[in-house]
C-alpha cells in the first residue's frame, strides 16, 4: 500500500495564484479608474454643436486593458459618442491598429487626431 499524497496547499497551486491576482487586479482598476478620471466638464472646442456629427471617436482596445476602461469611464461620464473596436475580436481591427502605429492599447482616434495610449489632457484638447 503506497502512501496518500499530502494535498498541495492552496497558495503553492499556480492556477490560484494567477486567478487571485486576476481578481485583485479587477477590483483595483474599478475601484480606482474612477480617481483618474477628473470632474472638469469637457468642452467642445473642434465644432459647434450642428457640425459635431462629422467628427467622431474611435477607440482601438481590447478588453483585459486597465486603460481602455478608464477611457471608457471618461467617455460614459462625460456622455461622449465613441465607436470601439476590439483588437483580439478581429484581424482587421488589428491590421487596422497596426497600420495606425498602435504598439500598446488604448490607440484613440479623436476628430481627426491619434492618442498613443489613455492621457486625459490630450483628449480633452483634441476635442
Amino acid at each position: 500500500m503506497s502512501p496518500k499524497p499530502e494535498p498541495k496547499a492552496f497558495y503553492k497551486q499556480p492556477a490560484v495564484i494567477v486567478i487571485t491576482l486576476f481578481i485583485l487586479g479587477l477590483f483595483i482598476v474599478r475601484h480606482f479608474s474612477s480617481q483618474l478620471i477628473s470632474d472638469e466638464p469637457v468642452v467642445l472646442t473642434k465644432a459647434d454643436p450642428p457640425v459635431i456629427i462629422m467628427y467622431s471617436t474611435h477607440m482601438y482596445s481590447t478588453q483585459s486593458c486597465m486603460y481602455c476602461y478608464v477611457a471608457k469611464q471618461f467617455f460614459k461620464k462625460h456622455n461622449l459618442p465613441y465607436t470601439e473596436y476590439d483588437i483580439e475580436a478581429s484581424e482587421k481591427n488589428m491590421k487596422t491598429f497596426r497600420i495606425l502605429g498602435g504598439r500598446g492599447t488604448p490607440l484613440l482616434i479623436i476628430n481627426g487626431e491619434i492618442i498613443y495610449g489613455y492621457d486625459e489632457r490630450l483628449m480633452r484638447q483634441a476635442l
